[in-house]
């Protein structure tokens, strides 16, 4: 029996979740359903004989996309294994381990990630003959990756970079490496160069979604473009209030994009909220309004107002984190659960303050984004070490250590070593110990480095079968690992002690590991070590204190909103970059206070440190002068007397920017 759409949907869901064939443009506004609407619609699709294998529906996070599978395969009541429902990046990344050979690569390339790249990048400097020192390796990574994608272009073919840029790509290829812009591009490539795979690729997915369209980048866009511009069956479900990720390509002009190039497109809207209160979503709708490019859209809701927003004000940002501490233990004392609070902050600067001073109030704290311990580059180039020692086999582990710290073996030796280990079906290691010796076709100093480096492990690899909980001291004083991070770090002696201390950190865990497990070998704890995942992420005893960015697609009972003042949202960098940021910082702040269900807190400090840690004077955020003073609520003042705080306050910065103009 068919499912009544009517019955389970309102009524733009419905109407939404039933339209399948041709194209479909629905704007889906914050908190309005669209994930029970796509699900629905995959559904009704499946329902109606659409196979399974002709679905493809692609979202941003792989959380998103196991909530979707998972809702979709609840309501049908079957495995539905054909079905795909992923990332843009995990689907680009299965079609390269299909097609990539078309390209001249190895299926079993290697995924490089931020770290892994800079580390490369290092490399091919010294390679090319220049110094580390003399540049920012991240910037300049930021600046390859928009080469690669084309949001910048090279001004000259000679000089530096464009050599380094070159090296880098070349290096890549060599070492059968790709990177998350690749898993985007080379699809597209293949797809061009084989217009048979395009072809394959489009009879297999005829029945096109994507999720969070507001965050794709122009290239993206065009991947799935090239895909569904065949049977142009294609809904895509976004809202460009919401587009806040343009420092990383996404551009929510890709829906009039759409519109042009799908003209015989359908278009819905969901604007009824199912998440935040009236007063929240008063707010929302009064800040947005004043963007002027966006669909227009008001989201309501039959929930009833709620609370008034509450706004606190703080001597300073110590003084504000205890007490946004204090109210959360009193939030918790009532009966919130840690994890249904969010504490959102604009830059990853505000966290620090805050987590330490939850923890010494007995918070336990939860942070988005932060990067685990053995993900840290140093960390996972010594466990790359103790993994070839475990299995010389292992050419992933192996290409990484190779070089790192240099030691003389550079691209062309590694080529060469590839090509005789895919000719000859053997291991990286296996083609090393044949073509070290005269016969090999290196130079003399290059097989003097090849021996050396065979000797090492040998060694190596000895001790820590005998005494396993000296071998990383070993390793660091074997390579000299300290020295190169001090050429890395000429002028900031604590960031080669805070690496150096990881690997203390490694090494300590190494022994209580084998101590507090009998009979517990290297390999056991390598193998722990690769076993680790998020095991945090369905705690509810953990309160979140995340940046604005990452807290999109999420919500809590309770949000504090931490640091609401000029220059800090509104960022003052993004406006100095160029002045029309000010309408994607404020869909930045309408996307945080969407997360809000029942309870909404603002606060804002009369001072802050700077970085150079003077105390400077700081005032409100000019986007609240874009709520209605009536949504507020002060212990300390009338919503009349913030308001007209806030804009004697604002004028005088107004006044204050001119000045300097002049």
């Amino acid at each position: 029996m068919k499912t009544d759409l009517s019955k389970v949907l309102n009524p733009e869901q419905a109407a939404a979740a039933s339209k399948i064939d041709g194209p479909l443009l629905i704007i889906a506004g914050a908190g309005s359903g669209k994930t029970r609407m796509i699900t629905y619609r995959i559904a009704h699709m499946l329902e109606e004989g659409i196979d399974e294998r002709n679905i493809l529906a692609l979202t941003f996070t792989n959380k998103a996309a196991k909530e979707m599978s998972d809702r979709i395969r609840a309501l049908v009541g079957k495995p539905l294994k054909e079905l795909t429902a992923t990332t843009f990046h995990s689907f680009g990344l299965g079609l390269l381990k299909q097609y990539i050979q078309h390209l001249g690569y190895h299926n079993d390339f290697t995924l490089y990630d931020t770290n892994d790249n800079e580390a490369l990048i290092k490399n091919c400097i010294v390679s090319c003959g220049y110094q580390i020192p003399d540049y920012n390796v991240r910037t300049l990574l930021s600046f390859f990756s928009d080469l690669k994608t084309g949001r910048q272009r090279m001004e000259s073919t000679e000089g530096a970079i464009a050599e380094i840029y070159r090296e880098w790509l070349l290096t890549q290829k060599a070492y059968n490496v790709v990177d998350f812009d690749d898993l985007i591009l080379l699809p597209i490539r293949i797809f061009e160069e084989k217009p048979w795979v395009l072809e394959k690729v489009q009879d297999r997915y005829r029945y096109i979604m994507v999720d969070e369209f507001q965050d794709t980048s122009l290239l993206q866009y065009r991947f799935v473009s090239m895909i569904a511009s065949r049977y142009r069956n294609i809904a895509i479900v976004g809202d460009d209030d919401q587009s806040i990720y343009s420092w990383r390509g996404a551009n929510y002009r890709n829906i009039v994009q759409f519109e042009e190039d799908f003209p015989e497109r359908s278009e819905f809207k969901l604007e009824r909220n199912y998440r935040s209160t009236g007063n929240i979503l008063k707010a929302a709708n009064a800040l947005i309004i004043h963007n002027s490019e966006r669909k227009q859209k008001k989201l309501w809701t039959e929930e009833g107002q709620g609370a008034a927003i509450s706004i606190k004000h703080h001597r300073d940002s110590e003084a504000a984190a205890y007490w946004i501490a204090n109210q959360i233990r009193s939030d918790i004392r009532e009966g919130t659960t840690p994890g249904d609070i969010g504490v959102l902050v604009r830059t990853n600067s505000l966290i620090t303050e805050l987590e330490n001073i939850f923890t010494e109030m007995g918070i336990q704290t939860r942070i988005s984004g932060g990067k685990s311990f053995f993900d840290r580059r140093e960390i996972r180039d010594m466990l790359c070490y103790l993994k070839v020692l475990l299995n010389s086999h292992d050419d992933t582990s192996l290409l990484r250590i190779i070089n790192t710290p240099r030691r003389g073996i550079g691209r062309v030796t590694i080529e060469k070593l590839r090509a005789a280990a895919d000719n000859e079906n053997i291991s990286l290691f296996e083609a090393i110990e044949r073509m070290s010796g005269e016969s090999g076709g290196f130079s003399e100093r290059t097989q003097s480095a090849l021996r050396q480096f065979q000797e090492r492990l040998r060694s190596w690899r000895s001790l820590s079968e005998k005494a396993p909980e000296h071998i990383i001291e070993r390793i660091i004083a074997d390579t000299g690992y300290e020295g190169m991070l001090a050429e890395e770090f000429p002028d900031s002696p604590k960031a080669v002690d805070f690496r150096m201390h990881g690997f203390e950190l490694l090494s300590n865990a190494l022994k209580r590991y084998m101590a507090k497990n009998e009979g517990a070998t290297m390999k056991d704890y390598i193998t722990a070590v690769s076993l680790i995942g998020d095991e945090s992420e369905d705690d509810d005893k953990k309160v979140n204190i995340m940046t604005m960015h990452a807290s999109k697609g999420l919500e809590f009972s309770i949000v504090y909103l931490a640091g609401i003042e000029d220059d800090i949202i509104p960022s003052q960098r993004a406006l100095e970059e160029n002045p029309r940021n000010i309408d994607e910082e404020r869909r930045l702040f309408y996307v945080a206070i969407t997360r809000a269900r029942k309870k909404l807190v603002v606060n804002y400090s009369d001072t802050r440190i700077t970085r150079e840690g003077e105390e400077k004077s700081v005032i409100p955020s000019r986007f609240l002068e874009e709520i209605p003073a009536e949504l507020f609520k002060s212990e300390e003042k009338t919503p009349e007397q913030i308001k007209k705080e806030q804009a004697a306050m604002l004028r005088a910065l107004l006044e204050k920017n001119r000045a300097k103009m002049k």
